[in-house]
């Protein structure tokens, strides 16, 4: 008997030479069992010491190895070799063609390489493999060497094997994964790049490649493509974004391939390694220079919005067709209107109700007629508050929408003040000052508020006129409200009357606020009359009255290209939209309006649509 621990041997019927099986496991164990008697290799007692030598090798080690041996290619594997066979039954010693039948094809000639005498190496071999009753793709690096006899004779091959299948299938999933990352990044919308964190491009997608021209490599810098004025503000962005661990946004102009540069809304997000040190920034960039010219070209009408409805008797207004309900669109002046202050609307019908009796009736027929399409001028009165008429100019014109029905109509009012209408705010001024008699109501419409608070409070709303500012109002209170007066004295021009003796200095400071004159309180009745009549508003004393055939005149003196630029004015144009329409730049629309305005003495744009509607009104009688 042998003690367990030693190993186990074979021995060869009637010779004394032991061949010893020195290998454990399961695999030497079912070696040892098998009746190798009734095979091609006959009985394990007689077995070829090279054999038994690589046999011994192969059963030792914990690496996938398998060996074949003889004319059959007999198998023989170690127990690292098991899951190769998963799903195989019977095969230790049974030929390698059967055992591996789906893929004799592929191996078959690599062992008979091996079987000539060269060794074989390869990587990543493709091979269908048959497990658990399926067919899959594999793929192995191995290495088949020749394994001689003891005489020195090629018998065998010896296999060291290693599955690479998982990682071939990881490795091509990533490569998809790249390759879709890549379609979507080249078709989204959007520059997208990846840098190192000082803004050196390592990639970048097709669409950045496109734009910023093939020489634009990766290994470029990002500044590269930046507006230098924009490029100076990047640095002090960056910081901020890594001390406060967000990402970097800002609005930058790029230098395209044709050299004109484009703004875009950049957004960049800042990549950390495995040590958390900043690696580099991913980054994307969309194209909002449309967006900004919009922008811009909104902003611009807007403030041309703001300064036709900024005109201190004007009111642009809107009216929706089905409710028949308008609101003004100024509401600085709704008051002076008959309109809601706080902005609500108000039925036709109820602010037709406002108007002179005698013009109800024409005015009620307007709604329907511009809610049908048709485009309407005209005059009518409404009544002041101290009872005297008061003349407007009305346009009104439909609102189609995209397809072309009519939910809203608009229009705008004006008044159309003469210039024996002439307005004068007294201000702090009792009857039985001499500032009264001075100004006889035949002459100017006369409107008293008590102090000063009272009439910057209604200022807005005010006609045109002169303010004068009596001598009970104390001079720190004007001086105190001397810039709001400053800012209306285009017109509403004011002087000041009172007992200012020995107060030089404060006559300076109120002339340097814009003061039109400053009198003393006895001062005689002709020298107030004058220094009211001077400081009138320019549209008081020169403009033409309402119908007037001198503003018909004017106008139709104008060359045929300042009549088409005034008409844009009127309808509400820019100087990009009347240049767009007569085939002009914006800067010779400039120039024409200017023109205008100097041929038809007016000063603001406000007091050159009223000068238009006045040339377009009836003539009254």
């Amino acid at each position: 008997m042998r003690a367990s621990s030693e190993p186990k041997s074979f021995r060869s019927n009637g010779d004394p030479a032991v061949l010893h099986l020195h290998a454990a496991g399961r695999c030497a164990d079912l070696i040892r069992s098998l009746p190798w008697e009734a095979t091609p290799l006959g009985p394990i007692g007689q077995w070829d010491q090279g054999l038994v030598s690589a046999l011994n090798l192969m059963l030792g080690t914990k690496f996938s190895m398998f060996l074949t041996w003889g004319t059959e290619n007999s198998l023989f594997y170690n127990d690292a070799y098991e899951p190769v066979l998963s799903g195989k039954t019977l095969c230790m010693g049974r030929s390698f063609q059967s055992v591996f039948p789906e893929a004799w094809a592929h191996a078959g000639p690599l062992l008979q390489q091996a079987l000539q005498g060269q060794s074989v190496y390869l990587e990543d071999f493709h091979a269908p493999l048959e497990r658990d009753g399926a067919l899959s793709d594999t793929w192995w690096s191995f290495c088949y060497s020749p394994l001689r006899s003891e005489a020195g004779e090629i018998r065998g091959v010896l296999g060291v094997v290693h599955e690479t299948t998982r990682r071939v299938l990881a490795e091509r999933a990533m490569r998809s994964s790249e390759a879709a990352l890549r379609s979507v990044t080249d078709k989204a919308p959007a520059l997208m790049w990846r840098s190192d964190p000082h803004g050196r491009l390592e990639w970048m997608n097709q669409r950045l490649e496109a734009y910023a021209s093939a020489s634009q490599a990766p290994g470029a810098h990002w500044n590269d493509l930046v507006h230098p004025e924009d490029r100076a503000l990047a640095p002090a962005i960056y910081q901020a974004c890594i001390a406060a661990d967000r990402p970097f946004e800002a609005q930058q102009r790029l230098k395209g391939d044709d050299g004109a540069y484009r703004w875009h809304a950049v957004r960049a997000q800042q990549v950390f390694d495995e040590a958390g040190r900043l690696s580099g920034w991913c980054g994307s960039a969309v194209d909002i220079d449309d967006w900004r010219t919009a922008a811009a070209e909104i902003g611009e009408r807007d403030a041309r919005f703001h300064e036709i409805s900024s005109a201190s008797n004007g009111l642009i207004w809107s009216a929706d067709v089905t409710s028949r309900r308008i609101e003004g669109l100024n509401p600085r002046f709704r008051a002076a209107w008959a309109l809601p202050s706080d902005g609500a609307p108000i039925r036709w019908e109820s602010w037709v109700a406002t108007l002179h009796p005698d013009d109800r009736s024409a005015m009620l027929g307007v709604f329907d007629k511009v809610a049908a399409g048709q485009t309407i001028q005209g005059e009518f009165r409404a009544e002041a508050p101290d009872g005297s008429p008061r003349w407007f100019h009305a346009t009104a014109f439909p609102i189609p929408d995209t397809s072309g029905v009519i939910g809203k109509i608009g229009g705008l009012l004006v008044e159309v003040a003469r210039a024996t209408d002439a307005r004068v705010y007294l201000i702090g001024v009792r009857d039985d000052d001499a500032a009264s008699p001075a100004l006889p109501r035949d002459a100017y419409k006369i409107r008293r508020f008590e102090d000063l608070a009272a009439f910057l409070d209604v200022s807005d709303d005010l006609v045109p006129g002169v303010a004068v500012i009596g001598w009970s109002i104390p001079v720190r209170e004007i001086l105190d409200a001397a810039p709001i007066l400053k800012a209306t004295a285009a017109r509403l021009p004011w002087i000041v009357v009172g007992s200012l003796d020995n107060q030089l200095g404060e006559v300076v400071q109120l002339m340097k606020y814009g003061a039109a004159n400053v009198l003393p309180d006895d001062a005689p009745a002709e020298t107030l009359r004058f220094a009211v009549q001077a400081a009138l508003p320019l549209r008081e004393r020169s403009a033409a009255t309402p119908g007037d055939p001198a503003a018909r005149q004017r106008i139709a003196e104008l060359s045929a290209r300042e009549r088409q630029v005034l008409e844009g004015l009127t309808a509400g144009g820019t100087n990009k939209s009347i240049a767009l329409q007569l085939s002009l730049s914006p800067r010779t629309v400039e120039t024409y309006r200017a023109q205008l305005m100097d041929r038809l003495g007016v000063r603001t744009l406000a007091e050159l649509l009223r000068l238009a509607a006045d040339a377009a009104a009836p003539v009254r009688q």
